[in-house]
Formats: C-alpha cells, structure tokens, sequence
C-alpha cells in the first residue's frame, strides 16, 4: 500500500508542476490523509503527510468494492488536526494553492466543508474553505491582496448538481491571481476577485468534514475517500490524471447512510404566535417537501406548504387565524421517490390572547447541556399549560454545536415546543453562533425584538452586545417606551404590562460572579446592563427576567437603585433551567426578597391588572409565589 502511496505522488507531483520528468524532483503535499481503517488508531487518522487527525464525535469506516472511506454522521462528528494553529499554520500554502478531495454528500446545507482552515465572522474573513452549498460545491478564499486588504472571502460556488449519495472529485486551485474549481476533472467555476498571498487568521482550526471557526460548526453527512493540500497550482493535465485514476468511484451507485432513515432531525415546533397567525418549524435529515394540515378539530380544514432556502429546514405561515382560539395541525412530509409521506403528530397551539382576556407564560433560562432537567422541567410547565415560554438566554452550552440544539435542546423540549412558541434571547454560551438564527424564526434583527400578548408588552434584548446610552439596543428601547407612553397618555394602549428580558442579571447576590462575597464585596449584578434601569425607571418596567447565574432571585421592587414598597421593577434571575448550579454569596443585599439553590421555572398568570408570579422546583413544588397589582389612573 505505502508503495503504491509513493508512485502516485510523484505521478501527480510531475504532473502539477508541468513537468515530463517521473523522478521525486517536485514538492510533496503539504498535507495527504487517506480514509481508511488501517491508518485508524484509535480515535486518531494518521496522515500521509502533515498533521495526524483526531476524530470527533464517530467516524465509521466503510468499503464497497476496492474503495475505502470514512462516513460522517452530520451530527457533529468531523476531524480535527491534533496539532494547535501556531503548528498549523506555518505548513499551510501561502503563494498558491491545491486542494484535491473525493467525497460523497448525504445531505447539503447553507454552508458546509469538506476540508476548512478558515475564520468567517461578518466583516473578519480570512483563510479558505473547500465546500459545498445546497446546491454545488463551492470555494472560500481571502488572500492580502483582494480590494479590501483587511480580509474579505470570494466563495466561488460551481455549476454542477450535487446529487446525494453520488461520489466526486473536487479540486480547489488558486494561483495567486486566479480561483478554480474543478468537479470530476471539469473546470465547474472561476474567479479573479482575490489576489496576492493567501491570508491567514490569527486563530483557526483545520477540520475535514465539517465547515468550522469559532462560532459556526457546519458537519458534513456523507463519506469521505481522500484530502490532500500542496502549496502550488495544478495544471489541467494533473486534475486529469488524478480524477482518471479513480474515476471508477464516481460511476457507483448512490448510496446514502443506510442507518439514517428519512425522518425529522428537529421535530416540529412553534414560533412568534399572533392574534391571527403562527409558525411551524421543523428541519429534516434528507431535503423533502413539506406542508402543514391545520383547522380548529383535528377533521383539518386548511393547508399550506411551508418555504425552505435548503429543503432541509422548513417553515410554515399559518394566517388568517382567530384570536385566541385552538387548533389542531399536522405536519406532512415528502420526499422524492418515497410512496408513504412522514406523518408528525396531531398537536395543538393557541392563537396570541385579546387585551382584554387572561392569560399565563412560564420562565425557563440557562437549559444550557442538560436535557434530562430541563425535559422535566418542561413537562411540568406544559402541565400548567402555559399560552408560550420566554427562555433568557444559554439555550445550549455550546451555540456552535448542532448536536446540542438538535439532541439536547429541541428534543428534551419537544413535547412543550410543539405545542406553545417560545420566545427566546441571546445568552452568552449561544456564542452569536448562526444556529440560533436559523432555528428562530424572530422579528428582525433577531437579537433584540419586541412583541404584544394580551395586555403586556415584551421587550427582548442582548446583554452579550451594548446596552449602554449610546447603543443602539438603548436607543431602540428608548423609542419603543416612549411610544407606548405617548399611547397611553393619549388612550390608544390596550397594554397594562410591561416586561424585558436579557440574559445578564442588574441585581444579583451571586457569590462570586460579581465579586467574591466569601471574602469581600460585590458589585451586586452586571454593571455594564445597570444604564438600562434607567430606562425601566422612567418609564415604569413591570418585571425583569435574566439567567447567567443558574439559580433563583427575585427582588423587591426597585426604583433608581432603591427598594420601595409600592410600584418599582421587580428582578428575576431565573437561571434554573439545566446549567450547573450557583448558590448565593453569605451577604444578604438590601434588594433581595428570595432566593434558592437549585432547578426551576416561573409560571406568570396575567389577569387585567393583576399579575401571579409562581415558581416550582425540579419536583414540581411550589417555593415561591408573589402577586403584583397595578394602580388604577386614579389610584395614582
């Protein structure tokens, strides 16, 4: 085997640099894996030439004839250079570049990698990426030279069809002035937007099977046969003679993963209802066709069939619904050359409540990486049957990682998602990361938004970004308030609450988040958010939610920094949902009315102008209760 190794290399290293000559005279690759079990040990792919591979998540080996690959589950499982980025990147191609790889896709996406060293963060992009859309392969390049100087990505996206299943070769080529992307050994698109040297990040991974920085992790489902990198440009007659040389591999039939059947990777859930509509969301393993059946008995009256940019994730409209009313739906799936469609099970949900009618919410921060707790927890607020949720942030531990929104998250929370919206905001652990903007289907911009139900109006924020005076979430919220003011002033609001909800606490007497309390003094919550109390002051915010720290607090209510008996805002830290647990330090601030160790949810009962706060444990008792009742025009 290692013979055979040797002769093709330096076949292949003629024939990149143009030359007739058949001696070892040319460049090695830079970097050579092939993926076959005999190169396995352990959890670790040694290479042909550069960095040994370290398997994360599971990597089965597969055969079928003479060919040997690897099968990614596209469950966050993908290979990772062992070696840290300051060993990496010196053996990286920096003048010119070939990147040669054969591999099949099970399923596409927006954005995925076949073989990555990349950062690609809005206006930070810097490295390369050989990959693939939801329709071609494509190519990702930054080099020093490109208009911009400072970092911009050309993705130069081919021509050919992917067709899943199906085996092909793909060549990424750049030679200092010129892109290219070769499919089966044709020319499949071209480009001259980047020049110069290619430019490196600071900080990268280098990953194969999965489009991969520090806030996007993209696996790729499907089988990988060979990567290899040189540090020169391929001439034609070697993209040639290295597709013609396993050229077999592409006339095999297409074989998806036999151990993923066609089904639902997220299960159908629900976002932003109104008074007279909702959304249904749900992504499939395989690209399908989706609709939903809705009517107000489960005799389903109506259809629509939802939109989706990769026939992967889909969403569902529902309009023109009644005010608060029930309804039953089902989601139905199709995908090509499958007879029986999937059926998802008949739910409920309820249309957003009149001003005038009562209505109930549960409380659910810091879900974060334990779904056995927070599917408890979640079970035991759909038994109260709340009308939605608002979650304040840490969804999942690891915002980057699909497998803790598709097997932690939306799993555990199902059986309550499927049948009530939640309404969530950034947490820090989210780390901004695209997947909470492609599972959410929220109000643009997505990180902070407001919406009415019943007779409270909701305000949802991102602590992770500025709050203060100058920002543009302060600014916003300035002008949301004071349009709701203007409206009450002059008797148009129907809105008696008010609500916000972020993720970083104002008032805490956490131990030591804030200061260790064990050994001296706390700043008693984050002083970064504390300007936006000033805007809660002066325009009378009702009720605060946050999580970050994974215990329970509620405080009297507050008015510039200072308890009072009456009217003020009341401070909810409600960061019970599943994260690690945090006590309180030994001090006891002067805003603090309770506080408890341990996992939690609130339940928030609204009727007119009173308001029932009650929070339950992880066994379902009740610890914690407290009404709030507002002031009439004349009362104050």
């Amino acid at each position: 085997m290692a013979k055979l190794i040797s002769a093709v290399l330096i076949v292949v290293t003629s024939l990149i640099c143009g030359s007739t000559s058949r001696g070892h005279e040319g460049p090695d690759p830079r970097a050579s894996w092939l993926f076959d079990a005999s190169f396995l040990d352990g959890a670790i792919l040694k290479s042909q030439a550069g960095p040994d591979l370290e398997i994360i998540g599971t990597a089965k080996p597969e055969k079928v004839g003479k060919l040997n690959c690897m099968r990614l589950d596209g469950n966050e499982s993908f290979f990772l250079s062992k070696e840290e980025w300051k060993k990496i990147q010196p053996i990286l191609p920096t003048a010119a570049i070939t990147i040669s790889a054969w591999v099949s896709i099970d399923s596409t996406l927006d954005n995925g990698g076949v073989i990555s060293a990349f950062q690609d963060n809005g206006n930070f992009e810097k490295g390369w990426v050989l990959g693939y859309n939801k329709n071609s392969f494509s190519f990702g390049l930054s080099t020093k030279g490109a208009d911009d100087g400072d970092g911009k990505m050309t993705y130069l996206s081919g021509k050919t069809p992917i067709e899943l299943g199906k085996w092909y070769h793909v060549c990424a080529i750049y030679d200092g002035t010129t892109m290219q992307l070769w499919v089966n050994g044709q020319l499949d698109g071209e480009s001259s937007e980047q020049s110069g040297e290619i430019l490196y990040p600071e900080e990268a991974r280098l990953a194969i099977g999965a489009y991969l920085d520090t806030n996007e992790s993209f696996p790729l489902a499907g089988r990988i046969g060979q990567v290899v990198v040189y540090d020169l440009a391929a001439k034609p007659a070697w993209i040639a003679h290295d597709f013609d040389h396993q050229k077999h591999w592409v006339s095999l039939p297409a074989k998806l993963d036999p151990s993923k059947e066609f089904k639902f990777l997220i299960k159908p859930y629900l976002q932003f209802a109104t008074q007279t509509s909702i959304k249904v969301m749900c992504e499939l393993n395989r690209p399908s066709k989706v609709s939903v059946k809705y009517g107000e008995t489960s005799k389903f009256t109506d259809s629509v069939v939802a939109v989706s940019q990769d026939r992967l994730l889909h969403t569902a409209s529902l309009e023109n619904l009644k005010p608060e009313t029930g309804y039953y739906y089902q989601v139905i799936v199709e995908e090509e050359g499958i007879d029986d469609p999937i059926k998802g099970e008949v739910c409920s949900f309820q249309t957003a409540s009149l001003a005038s009618s009562p209505f109930a919410f549960a409380v659910m921060g810091d879900t974060q990486g334990n779904p056995a707790v927070n599917g408890k927890l979640s079970e035991f607020a759909w038994a109260l049957r709340p009308n939605f949720l608002v979650i304040p942030g840490d969804l999942v531990d690891d915002g980057p990682v699909k497998n803790q929104w598709v097997n932690e998250f939306f799993a555990s929370m199902n059986p309550l998602f499927c049948r009530v919206p939640f309404y969530p905001v950034l947490g820090n652990h989210e780390r901004n990361a695209d997947f909470y903007y492609r599972y959410m289907d929220l109000p643009a911009p997505e990180y902070y938004y407001s919406f009415q139900y019943g007779n409270a109006m909701f305000f949802m924020l991102d602590s992770n970004k500025k709050v203060d005076e100058e920002s543009e979430q302060y600014q916003w919220l300035e002008k949301q308030l004071q349009s709701l003011q203007e409206r009450e002033k002059n008797g148009t609001s129907d809105v008696t609450w008010k609500f916000v909800s972020y993720h970083h606490p104002s008032y805490s007497s956490d131990e030591d988040d804030y200061g260790n309390l064990w050994r001296g003094k706390s700043t008693w919550g984050d002083m970064r958010i504390r300007p936006l109390t000033k805007l809660f002051d002066r325009y009378a915010m009702d009720v605060v939610w946050n999580g970050h720290i994974h215990s329970y607090e509620r405080t009297w209510p507050i008015v510039n920094g200072k308890v009072a008996e009456d009217s003020g805002t009341v401070y909810m830290v409600t960061g019970g949902g599943g994260g690690g647990l945090e006590q309180a330090g030994p001090i006891r601030p002067h805003f603090q009315n309770n506080v408890r160790r341990g996992h939690h949810f609130v339940f928030v009962a609204v009727n007119g102008s009173t308001l029932e706060l009650k929070s339950f444990d992880l066994e379902g008792r009740l610890f914690d209760t407290v009404t709030l009742k507002k002031l009439s025009k004349k009362q104050k």
